[in-house]
């Protein structure tokens, strides 16, 4: 089996929509995850539900029949409709190519899932690319509870369901609702044929879950029969969705022009060759599919799966919007074509929830609670606003971010509702038991995993930067309108930051925090993030020294460790329980979220002592792996972490906002610059 297929078998195609909804699985669409399914809806304020685990699909030929899905169980796969999987393609939407065994040229069924963007709709489309006709029969299999859940062995035996079928010469609509949760799925499929039925498909395994410590074994249910043949060349399509379809075949033309202008592999099928092979057409041996402009479109493509109509998803399927990341991905979304109101929008909408000073640092969603356990978000926050205002060059927008960043500083002087206080030197110093407030921010037992209590050093890298940026936005104001005096509080403020700042400074290291005056010295990525923003705090001499030593014990070709190795408590494995986990996440994983400061004080550092060619093929060098994930067909996303040590199998959250906005901010500067690659 050549290495291609069994890399696409461990990585994760995604589909998304403005509402937070996603389709996900794997690149030989045997469900690992509970999350793993065709619809997984969403609501406006992202509470999730798991609708549609898969289809369990048969096709027949000359009494011949071929099973195209697979289902775990604790003991084995079955059906094995893997093995007639030829090839997968991850991008620009999932698609599977299909055939008979032995794999034949006159049997070729490519199977392609889409999912709408302006309803929470899924579309799976099948295509006859062999030389006869072919009937299909399926059995959709729903599921019908929250994402974050399964259904318990037996819980679906005697549940009822209320059911409706419409058959129709153009299109067939179905329904199944729960009788004790209200949750529905609303289906059609064109030019087919729907009967009732009812199967339940008992004790499917789901093994990611169990090794993560999780239950993992539930049952599923299939309540119709679908049926409809398909001629050579000949397509068909089922949707699925939280609502009533009322124009199937305007859906389906909205789905695909969603997906028309963009770039498919080169290997990808059109259509079948009467003249030649398809399947000697197909790239067996692990060759670039995407040019390097395709896969910008591609990696263009996948940062907007995050976007919805007014916020990012922080990654999926785990997470709704969290502030943090949401601020990180919008530094991503401003040199993305088109896209200034969406991020005007954005942070408006979170100008709406400051409280104290804040911006929240997670809303509400499934399961969770929102809460404001940030203090960096908000310091991201006003950083944002200084950048949107370069680019907007309006003299009404710069009064207005004006005024509300004077009311956040005013509110983060005055507040006594959260643990952290302004020093006497400035310095933003968190209490103990607000040690979580960083990006670093896991607890166990309600304790911080990384306590970062003191003064943490990119938490005031930020803080000087957010007053900075405040200044700037005063100075542009005045030049652009009327004479506007910034408060000198503030820029006396940032004077004592900035001097405060030295003692971060050893003379050999910068430290991670300091506990009062005392420097903590851990070889951390948190200088990174300090060193990186774009007001300057620190010489060049001492960017640099920190580089170099970064670059020796904290970078690996995903991304960058949270822990140096020579650290004693340095976790080498991201792996076990939720608690085993927790341990390793900031102890060492690897997060590629950090290439983004990485490469961003490698600039700093090199750009005015390189040439550009020198500082494209760096930059190049250090994402080579994630960019060969993309134009190999690998990989759909980039994932949250990996292992600290050996990284090499994605972990946490398959699809994460910031680790694909930091891939997209560097290849865009790449591209920036005006050199061969």
């Amino acid at each position: 089996m050549n290495n291609y297929f069994m890399e696409t078998h461990h990585h994760e195609w995604i589909l998304t929509n403005k509402f937070g909804a996603y389709a996900l699985g794997t690149g030989n669409l045997i469900n690992q995850r509970k999350y793993h399914g065709l619809l997984i809806s969403s609501d406006s304020k992202f509470n999730r539900h798991h609708l549609v685990a898969g289809i369990e699909e048969t096709v027949e030929w000359r009494g011949e029949t071929i099973h195209l899905d697979s289902n775990n169980y604790s003991n084995c796969i079955y059906p094995e409709g893997f093995l007639h999987l030829v090839k997968p393609w991850l991008r620009p939407y999932p698609g599977f190519l299909y055939s008979a065994l032995p794999h034949q040229d006159e049997i070729l069924i490519l199977k392609e899932i889409m999912m709408d963007q302006e309803t929470n709709t899924t579309m799976v489309k099948y295509t006859n690319l062999g030389q006869h006709r072919l009937h299909f029969e399926f059995h959709p299999k729903y599921t019908l509870c929250s994402h974050h859940d399964i259904n318990p062995h037996g819980s679906l035996d005697y549940l009822d369901f209320f059911t409706d079928i419409k058959n129709d010469k153009e299109f067939s609509t179905f329904s199944a609702q729960r009788s004790d949760t209200g949750l529905a799925v609303h289906c059609a499929v064109m030019h087919g044929e729907v009967i009732s039925n009812r199967y339940v498909y008992y004790n499917v395994y789901y093994p990611w879950e169990v090794m993560s410590g999780y239950e993992g074994i539930g049952d599923q249910i299939s309540l119709f029969q679908v049926s409809f043949d398909l001629a050579p060349n000949e397509s068909n399509a089922l949707l699925f969705s939280d609502s009533e379809i009322e124009d199937p075949q305007k859906v389906i033309s909205r789905i695909t022009d969603r997906y028309a202008g963009l770039p498919k592999a080169c290997d990808y099928p059109k259509q079948s060759n009467a003249e030649g092979s398809l399947l000697s057409s197909l790239d067996y041996n692990d060759n670039i599919l995407f040019e390097r402009k395709s896969y910008l479109q591609i990696l263009e493509f996948a940062l907007l799966d995050f976007v919805t109509d007014d916020d990012i998803v922080a990654g999926y399927p785990f997470y709704g919007p969290w502030g943090r990341d949401t601020m990180v991905v919008l530094n991503a979304l401003l040199h993305t074509p088109n896209n200034l109101d969406k991020v005007e929008k954005i942070l408006r909408n979170y100008s709406r929830h400051i409280k104290d000073g804040l911006i929240p640092n997670m809303f509400a969603e499934t399961g969770r609670e929102a809460n404001y356990d940030s203090i960096d978000a908000t310091l991201w926050y006003i950083i944002l606003l200084w950048k949107l205002g370069k680019k907007k060059q309006s003299p009404g927008y710069w009064k207005e971010v004006i005024h509300l960043t004077e009311n956040i500083f005013k509110s983060l002087l005055a507040q006594k509702e959260h643990p952290f206080d302004i020093r006497e030197d400035g310095l933003i110093e968190l209490q103990p038991n607000f040690a979580h407030a960083t990006w670093m921010d896991v607890r166990i037992d309600g304790k911080a995993v990384t306590p970062r209590w003191g003064a943490p050093v990119e938490i005031n890298a930020l803080w000087y930067n957010a007053l900075a940026s405040y200044e700037d936005m005063c100075q542009r104001y005045s030049g652009t309108a009327k004479s506007y005096k910034a408060k000198q509080q503030y820029l006396k403020l940032k004077d004592k930051v900035k001097s405060a700042f030295a003692k971060f400074w050893n003379g050999t290291e910068l430290a991670d925090r300091l506990e009062g005056d005392k420097p903590i010295n851990e070889m951390r990525p948190n200088v990174l993030i300090a060193l990186s923003l774009p007001w300057q705090i620190v010489d060049k001499a001492i960017m640099k020294q920190v580089f170099q030593r970064c670059f020796s014990e904290l970078y690996t070709f995903y991304g960058i460790r949270t822990l140096s190795p020579k650290d004693p408590r340095f976790r080498k494995k991201y792996y076990g329980t939720q608690r085993e986990r927790d341990l390793s996440y900031h102890n060492g994983s690897v997060w590629a979220w950090l290439l983004g400061p990485f490469c961003g004080l490698y600039l700093k550092v090199y750009g005015t002592e390189k040439s550009e060619q020198e500082l494209a093929e760096s930059l190049g060098d250090f994402v080579q792996v994630l960019r060969n994930g993309f134009m190999r067909g690998h990989i759909a996303s980039v994932a949250e972490v990996w292992d600290g040590e050996n990284p090499h199998f994605p972990k946490g959250a398959p699809a994460q906002a910031w680790s694909v906005a930091a891939l997209y901010n560097i290849e865009s500067f790449i591209d920036s610059l005006e050199v061969k690659l």
